[in-house]
């Protein structure tokens, strides 16, 4: 008896330990995230390479949305509170050109705000091309001035980017002005070429279709940036020195016909400061582990691709968590979150409870020294309970034994009423009595020597009772 009652105290004791533990979890894990991640894509290979994100997203419990918007418009989507968008693809150098003495002070506004996000990595290049007419050679945008120039959409990263540039040298437009033509060059070069524009300034990957097509019309060509770009590089952090070598694009016809420097941004990852660390930590691993690839489509390598430059945690515009540092710097979750997300996700548990869990993951840490105190401290506990049932029943018996002295000592004293209603006395309160089954015997043993007792008083002979009275 005494093993079953242990058993069955420990295993009440855990029950509840393991009960509270998991409402407990359950009841805080509320207010973390939902496992979403509403990721802005504002182009074709920004979108696809977010699409080799997914299926390691999804066995971790992750649910990856796309939304379509970029430039500015990713930016104030990040910023804003209230937007369900909590990540996003940004071209570098976007945030970093609305501070220092080119940016207005709208602009520098805006720069502190945005400059609170978070990166989570730089991914690849995007060079910055610069395209005239063959009959309008240039050796730097300053020859630019005066002239028609395409800079993008109005809302673009690229435009932003590209205007600054304009006015590092002495060009500066208006947003209304003409020559600012806010579109985009299209891949046949025809604005170029029919003479609506004079030049036109695009930040692709090389790998893209319509800068290939560009590449190859033979009436248009490319500024090289040759002598300035150290310089360029020196001043503005997030622009990158890449020479375009000869024959690069083809050997015949050899395009480029001579080596062409470019300057180059590179696009980041961002993402809210809110972001759960949980879901910082599984993208930035689903980004290491699905890098941009180094073949285009049609099976090419493409241009400036170099094997593991990509994707970087050196970021000079966004700070980069440290979750996401620590996943650059081992290439692995943080091992509870490596363990559990996964698990979760297969029995259907709501990703509410793996971000909880991986958050207080230290805190959970810490129970297993108290376990190693407290499982040697339960054997206790049975015994403690035992004595405390035992103890109720011997107070009882203790009642019953003071009643039978009363009998046996007889004398002037003796109340045969009063030691009636003592015996009945006792024996109610111990037929109210509540004890586990285990020890159903030892109450039926104190309520059998009541009625012992009972009997006593009732077998009684009456001419003791008259002798007492008398």
């Amino acid at each position: 008896m005494e093993s079953n009652t242990a058993k069955a105290s420990i295993g009440t004791v855990l029950a509840g330990g393991l009960g509270f533990a998991v409402y407990a979890v359950t009841l805080q894990a509320g207010s973390h995230t939902d496992g979403r991640i509403v990721l802005a894509t504002g182009n074709p290979h920004y979108q696809q390479l977010a699409e080799a994100y997914r299926p390691e997203l999804e066995r971790n419990g992750v649910r990856l949305e796309f939304r379509d918007m970029e430039g500015f418009a990713t930016l104030k989507a990040l910023v804003d509170s209230k937007s369900e968008i909590n990540a996003g693809f940004v071209k570098g150098g976007l945030v970093g050109s609305m501070q220092g003495r080119l940016a207005t002070e709208k602009a520098k506004g805006r720069h502190v705000e945005y400059a609170k996000l978070q990166s989570l990595g730089r991914l690849f290049y995007e060079p910055i091309w610069v395209f005239t007419r063959a009959d309008t050679p240039l050796q730097s945008l300053r020859d630019l001035d005066g002239k028609r120039i395409m800079v993008g959409t109005r809302d673009s990263g690229s435009r932003r980017i590209a205007t600054q540039l304009l006015r590092a040298n002495g060009i500066t437009l208006a947003r209304d002005d003409p020559r600012l033509i806010n579109e985009e060059l299209s891949a046949d070069a025809g604005a170029l070429l029919q003479g609506k524009t004079d030049a036109a300034i695009l930040i692709l990957p090389a790998d893209d279709d319509k800068i290939q097509a560009l590449l190859h019309v033979p009436a248009i060509r490319l500024m090289d940036f040759s002598e300035e770009a150290d310089a360029y590089d020196n001043r503005f952090p997030a622009l990158t020195k890449l020479v375009l070598r000869t024959g690069s694009v083809e050997f015949k016809p050899l395009i480029p016909s001579a080596d062409i420097t470019l300057l180059a941004t590179s696009v980041a990852l961002v993402v809210k400061p809110e972001l759960d660390a949980s879901l910082a930590s599984l993208l930035a691993q689903a980004i290491m582990n699905n890098p941009k690839p180094g073949f285009d489509k049609n099976g090419d390598p493409v241009l400036f691709y170099k094997a593991g430059e990509f994707p970087s945690p050196s970021d000079p515009e966004f700070e980069v968590p440290k979750e996401a540092r620590q996943i650059y710097k081992t290439n692995e979750l943080p091992f509870l979150l490596r363990l559990i997300a996964p698990f979760n996700k297969r029995i259907g548990l709501p990703y509410n409870i793996t971000a909880y869990t991986s958050a207080h993951a230290a805190k959970l840490v810490l129970l297993i020294p108290a376990l190693a105190v407290l499982v040697p401290l339960m054997r206790f506990l049975p015994v403690a309970y035992a004595w405390n049932v035992r103890r109720r029943l011997l107070y009882w018996y203790r009642q019953l034994k003071a009643l039978e002295r009363s009998l046996d000592s007889g004398g002037a004293k003796y109340d045969l009423a009063a030691h009636q209603a003592e015996v009945e006395r006792i024996d109610s309160h111990v037929r109210r009595l509540r004890v586990p089954i285990y020890f159903s015997s030892q109450l039926y043993d104190l309520r059998g020597h009541i009625d012992l007792v009972r009997h006593r008083i009732a077998e009684r002979p009456p001419q003791e009772v008259r002798i007492a009275a008398e």
